[in-house]
């Protein structure tokens, strides 16, 4: 791209980067870590949540990249003070000889003594003199000569010429380097000090045939979600990833504003990009159809944009191997490739693929790196701290074979960690630190400038960082033919090196510290969703969201507590899939006889058909098997009520209890329980023997009895006739009528 694109303020680029600058500083801000809640909280957004911080009073909002002869430094910048009126507030400048180290940049952005200026404002410049950008922002443009001879053609609105002079300790290539310069927003009644902070000025009189820095930047597009805060079983039901909490508006406006900034306004600026499954699903909506649009785009070039294999959702794949959860790792990375697939319209990687490189802000060990290698990754890049020694060719690094991994095929890079930490070196004021870190990459290729051997660096943004659209704009503009510095993607980075350097003594992994993630509760929620998975076969997709709850339960920008709580919501949500399923209880079934059936009524109210396994068991009944316990597979048509009839067989009269459940057909989880009762009226062959036994003893009895009472009522009537005969008293005359009619009387 021409030079006069690069250093002149490009209209939409300034206005990408007000804009992005205006909502950082005045709607939310960023921070410059993850934001962590307190336990039993529940974060919106855990990655790219902002915090509330002031409107600093001076910031830059845009910059000219580098400067060449006869060209002009630009500075625009918007000034706030609560407490000075306007027509008092006025700019200082000052600049500083040239750096000659790495060491001594490190020292310009953070000192505010930076020695004897070479070239310095003498008297406060009005802010109310300087032109106003339609954004607000005023607009301070200085001419640039070497020596003291007055520019050619400088014109009289130049506030102030900058002079860069040649003085002792000034670095070796002058006046080609970098030059800091104190910018000051100053009350010119005093002159009290309001604000300030420290760029640089990159001067270059680099040849077309230089042989630049190779400079990989790897950018994030990742929002990694917390829990959402008690989500009903109706909202899970519904809508599984109700489980996650809703990022705000400003994260996500965040996100795609930096990627229409590497779509739209710097399409040809090589990048590496780690974009998130768990991210492009929250994106792919209707009200994002120009960002799934734009990322479609970028991942339909990746000679320029490199969408790396990215797990779903960030994690610390050491952690994961070291707590025996390799599969999860598997998962990560097989998920997160077939989500951005998907969404982009690539096809998705076979298993066997090569996944290209694995770019990590934590530690590696050599368990790990055998894992990530049966993952399809044979290259990585981690940070510089994270090795013993690596090859160096100055302040830059070059693919090596890592020791203590052989057989595994593994060629490593170490990401800078200075350069890392420039993304968040500033968090109020994005675009000054995107220029510091460019400013740093020239400074590194001063270190040996246009040498014969490439020299190449990594710069990885740091989980830390929250994506911010006027950084990115600032970067990629100050990238974008920077005479100086060559953007590149990772995987040009190792092609650029056919042969990695063979470490003898060094390039050991250090040790990385052990975490505290929650093994138990992951194990616990993935055994559910495979058990889920294994009854409905016909719902995928759910199973699939099911799945990607608990993938974003290990993410690594949430702490434990964290993790901990999106892992229960997990729960919650395979919960209320389990919940439409129910076996009828409460019931009772009478068998008049010693074996019956008894009807087993499922209910399942899911849209989709479940594969069942359903197990009875009873200390007192016998089931088709002969035993006290019968299991039998059971299809489960959709919206459906399925009754079951088992013969049962009863041991005696009574009533009994059954015990139901009803499991997935792997056995692993219970999809529902419930009991029934039977009520047994049927006597026993014993019982009957028994009770004939006791009729005919009572019969015998009865008979016997009524005998003996027989014989002993015969023997008292004949005792009584007997009595009777020996006791008669003589009979009484008999009356004898007479002839005359008179009664004789004896």
């Amino acid at each position: 791209m021409s030079t006069v694109r690069a250093t002149g303020p490009p209209t939409r680029r300034r206005r990408l980067a007000g804009a992005g600058a205006l909502t950082v500083l005045l709607l939310a801000g960023t921070v410059a870590g993850p934001h962590r809640a307190e336990a039993g909280t529940a974060p919106t957004d855990v990655r790219t949540t902002a915090s509330r911080i002031p409107t600093l009073p001076l910031t830059l909002e845009y910059q000219t990249g580098w400067v060449t002869e006869g060209q002009d430094f630009d500075l625009q910048l918007r000034t706030a003070s609560p407490t000075v009126p306007p027509a008092r507030l006025g700019i200082t400048v000052a600049v500083y000889p040239c750096l000659s180290s790495i060491s001594g940049f490190d020292q310009s952005t953070t000192s505010t003594s930076l020695g004897t200026p070479v070239s310095a404002t003498t008297t406060a410049i009005p802010v109310g003199s300087l032109p106003v950008q339609p954004g607000g922002a005023v607009d301070l443009k200085m001419p640039v000569v070497v020596g003291s001879a007055e520019p050619s053609g400088s014109t009289p609105a130049s506030p102030f010429t900058i002079h860069l002079l040649s003085v002792s300790g000034q670095c070796q290539s002058y006046p080609a380097g970098v030059f800091p310069v104190r910018i000051q927003l100053v009350d010119t009644s005093g002159p009290t000090v309001l604000a300030a902070f420290t760029t640089h000025l990159v001067y270059s009189q680099a040849a077309s045939t230089t042989q630049r820095l190779r400079v990989a930047v790897v950018l994030p597009v990742q929002i990694t979600q917390g829990a959402a805060r008690a989500p009903t079983p109706a909202a899970l039901l519904a809508r599984p990833a109700a489980a996650l909490a809703t990022p705000s508006q400003g994260t996500v406006d965040a996100v795609t504003a930096t990627v229409a900034a590497i779509a739209e306004q710097h399409p040809s600026v090589p990048v590496t990009l780690q974009v998130s499954g768990q991210t492009v699903e929250l994106l792919d909506t209707p009200a994002h159809v120009t960002t799934m649009g734009q990322l479609t785009e970028l991942a339909a070039t990746p000679d320029v944009h490199q969408l790396t294999s990215a797990p779903f959702t960030p994690v610390d794949a050491t952690e994961l191997i070291d707590a025996g959860l390799g599969s999860e790792l598997a998962l990560q990375v097989a998920r997160g490739g077939q989500v951005v697939a998907t969404a982009t319209g690539r096809p998705s990687p076979a298993p066997s693929a090569d996944r290209g490189v694995w770019i990590t802000g934590s530690g590696l060990d050599a368990a790990t790196v055998g894992a990530l290698v049966g993952n399809g990754f044979h290259q990585v890049v981690l940070p510089a701290s994270q090795f013993s020694a690596i090859p160096t060719n100055g302040s830059t690094t070059a693919p090596f074979t890592l020791s203590g991994t052989r057989g595994t095929g593994v060629v490593a890079m170490a990401s800078s960690d200075d350069l890392s930490a420039r993304f968040v070196a500033d968090v109020g004021n994005p675009v000054l630190a995107a220029h510091q870190l460019v400013a740093e990459l020239a400074q590194v290729y001063y270190e040996r400038p246009n040498g014969v051997t490439p020299r190449s660096v990594v710069a990885v943004a740091p989980q830390a960082w929250n994506d911010d659209p006027a950084f990115v704009d600032a970067l990629l503009g100050a990238l974008d033919g920077n005479p100086l510095v060559k953007a590149v993607t990772t995987g040009q980075l190792f092609s650029l090196y056919p042969t990695p350097a063979t470490c003898r003594t060094g390039c050991r992994l250090a040790p990385t510290g052990g975490g505290g993630l929650p093994v138990a509760a992951i194990r616990a929620q993935r055994v559910r969703v495979n058990g889920f998975a294994s009854a409905a076969v016909g719902a995928h997709a759910l199973v699939l969201q099911l799945g990607d709850l608990v993938l974003g339960g290990e993410a690594a920008a949430l702490r434990p507590v964290q993790q901990s709580a999106v892992l229960s919501n997990a729960g919650n949500a395979v919960d209320a899939q389990f919940g439409q399923l129910a076996v009828e209880s409460d019931q009772s079934v009478t068998l008049t006889a010693r074996s019956g059936r008894v009807p087993i009524t499922i209910l399942s109210n899911a849209p989709y058909p479940v594969g069942a396994t359903l197990t009875l068991s009873s200390d007192k009944l016998l089931f088709p098997n002969g035993e006290p316990q019968w299991t039998q597979s059971v299809p489960l048509r959709p919206r459906y009520s399925t009754v079951v009839y088992v013969r049962v067989q009863t041991r005696a009269s009574g009533v009994f209890r059954i015990d139901i459940s009803l499991h997935s057909p792997d056995g692993s989880v219970r999809l529902a329980a419930g009991e029934l009762s039977v009520r047994s009226t049927a006597s026993s062959v014993v019982g009957v023997v028994l009770t004939v036994g006791a009729v005919a003893v009572l019969a015998v009895w009865w008979f016997r009895t009524s005998r003996r009472r027989r014989a002993a009522r015969r023997a008292d009537e004949a005792d009584d006739t007997t009595g009777a005969d020996e006791q008669a008293p003589d009979p009484a005359p008999v009356a004898v009528g007479a002839t005359d009619g008179t009664t004789a009387t004896p």
